[in-house]
């Protein structure tokens, strides 16, 4: 599906800096194709497997498929393969909704309640525009993508929940919103859901390879997802499992579909064969805003029918993502260049803000984009050579474990977090502040000393709701992990939203292992709780030779950082931290 908003949209263009590398050229039409295959064939030294599509002016310049779709029997991605393409979907639905409303059965400023039963006062309010919008109020969502649920469970969900806002009052992204439309378009057309999308809009569009099932050959092109290297399965296997039953999902995401014919679904929207030009102009219309100030860009950010539109001054670029945390899509519109950028992947690592995408826009744009470094692979021995902990002379302390073709570090102290989270060993006074204070917290936690915590929280709560939640947490560990033996402030990432300035990782280390927690802090300098994490952040560096490895971001097309692990001197191994002209050396401990 599709995370909240502001953790996920994609940057649309990005500069390049950070360390030397191979230089790129700039690109026509006629070298566009050379150019992004490169790209992406390098990537995928980085894991990257995935299949991406250019088109302009109503040609396609390149299509291109890269890795493997299926890594046991190492079958490799096509253009054809089939990937979960998640709320790239809500456009789907939306759609359906339009065509509907052409067809005289609905209209979108009609109320829920008129087609679903069991709406309250609350919620009578509700109309089909507020859940196209994402401005119904209703929650994100009622439970799991592939939870077994009914078309009726799912409604009562939605409507005994509490709303998190009056209707219409904001924007706030809801995959049950979307749900809830999939139920409208099946009431109102009497068809199945899937059944609509396939006659009314993947068939008028030419999509051949679309939907929520497939059989026979089609079931031999659909891509497997990996998460952090492990086999996730297949989107659709696992919604079939179900029945049909898994309306937790239905409507908000789980289509799946090929680069090729979502550039056909993107044709057809062009030249009218699925929707009206009255349908397409609400399709595609501004409807609420999202952002007066888009990532800083001075211009504005808004949400049409499943769509993202950004205007910016002579450019705008109309779009949506789609991602579960395994499978990864985007589907980006330039409206004024008359351009097309398509993008799917299969594996986890491959998710925005971590997309090729913006690296590919450039190149359309004619730019020089360097080619990502060329990864050696090292056997296993000489990986694990290099496994260890190694500590600044600050106190920082980066660990470093061979995970496969990479090696897998994280960073215990400011500098070497904030070196793993982002590329950068620098310090920062105010975010080791917050470290803190944080583990005053925890401690004050650990000690039941709940009137302390109340004090520092910015969340709405009661001392007793605290105390219990506080207690709960602190002797499920003690259960699962046994004794606490200490606290590890791991450090503090910044935040670019607007709601918090900041999150906190701590790793509480138990007798048979750690447990990881993460905070938040509010303008206000108040922490609150986010939940557990199943393990620290960390980051990948892939060997560019046998003592160097390297760290590259591809959205900027840059090599952030490097790490070399050179042959131990008298005073034990060292490791050097490389970024640009500047040189950090850790030792290992």
């Amino acid at each position: 599906m599709f995370r909240p908003f502001f953790s996920t949209v994609l940057v649309a263009a990005l500069s390049v800096s950070g360390l030397a590398q191979e230089s790129g050229r700039r690109v026509d039409g006629k070298d566009l194709p050379e150019q992004v295959r490169a790209y992406l064939s390098r990537l995928e030294g980085f894991g990257f497997s995935g299949a991406a599509l250019v088109a302009k002016d109503g040609r396609v310049l390149v299509e291109t498929a890269h890795g493997l779709a299926d890594r046991k029997s190492k079958t490799p991605v096509r253009a054809d393969t089939i990937f979960d393409i998640g709320s790239v979907t809500k456009q789907f639905t939306a759609a359906a909704i339009l065509l509907l409303e052409s067809d005289g059965k609905l209209r979108v400023t009609d109320p829920l309640a008129k087609y679903l039963k069991g709406v309250p006062a609350d919620k009578a309010g509700i109309t089909i525009h507020h859940l196209l919008t994402h401005t119904s109020g209703l929650a994100m969502g009622f439970g799991g993508d592939y939870e077994k649920v009914s078309r009726e469970a799912v409604v009562s969900r939605a409507m005994a929940s509490e709303l998190q806002s009056p209707p219409g009052q904001r924007h706030a992204y809801s995959n049950a919103g979307y749900s809830l439309l999939a139920a409208v378009v099946e009431v109102a057309s009497g068809q199945s859901f899937e059944t609509f999308l396939r006659e009314r809009l993947f068939r008028p569009a030419g999509m051949s390879t679309s939907g929520y099932f497939f059989t026979g050959r089609d079931e031999g092109r659909l891509a497997r997802g990996y998460e952090g290297g492990e086999d996730w399965g297949i989107g659709a296997e696992k919604a079939a499992a179900t029945g049909g039953d898994f309306w937790n999902l239905l409507g908000n995401g789980g289509v799946h579909s090929t680069v090729g014919d979502m550039y056909k679904w993107m044709d057809a929207l062009q030249k009218g064969k699925v929707l009206s030009k009255e349908a397409r102009e609400k399709f595609f219309r501004p409807h609420v805003l999202v952002s007066a100030d888009y990532r800083k860009s001075g211009s504005p950010l808004y949400y049409a029918y499943g769509w993202y539109v950004w205007k910016r001054p002579g450019k705008t670029l109309i779009f949506h993502l789609g991602g579960n945390g395994v499978f990864n899509a985007a589907v980006r519109y330039h409206l004024d260049e008359r351009a097309v950028v398509i993008y799917a992947s299969n594996t986890s690592e491959f998710h925005d803000p971590s997309y090729p995408v913006p690296a590919i826009e450039r190149m359309l744009a004619g730019e020089a984009v360097p080619l990502p470094p060329v990864v050696l692979a090292l056997t296993g021995q000489q990986m694990a050579e290099h496994a260890g902990r190694y500590g600044a002379a600050s106190g920082a302390v980066l660990s470093v474990e061979a995970n496969g073709p990479f090696l897998k570090v994280q960073g215990e102290g400011q500098e070497a977090f904030s070196f793993v989270t982002n590329g950068r060993w620098q310090k920062d006074a105010a975010l080791e502040a917050l470290n803190v204070r944080t583990a005053e917290v925890v401690e004050n936690s650990r000690t039941r000393k709940y009137e302390a915590v109340l004090k520092e929280y910015g969340l709405e709560t009661t001392l007793e709701r605290l105390a219990e939640f506080e207690a709960s947490f602190w002797k499920k560990r003690h259960e699962r992990h046994g004794g606490y033996v200490r606290t590890r402030v791991l450090g503090t990432l910044p935040s670019r939203g607007r709601a918090f300035v900041g999150t906190t990782i701590v790793a509480i280390d138990f007798e048979r292992g750690p447990a990881y927690r993460e905070y938040l802090w509010t303008p206000g300098g108040k922490i609150g709780d986010l939940g557990p994490l199943s393990s620290a952040p960390s980051a990948r560096y892939f060997p560019e030779s046998a003592v160097c490895f390297v760290r590259f971001e591809p959205a900027e097309a840059v090599v952030s950082s490097r790490i070399c692990l050179d042959k131990d001197d008298r005073r034990g191994k060292v490791a050097t931290v490389v970024q640009g002209e500047r040189r950090v050396e850790l030792r290992k401990l």
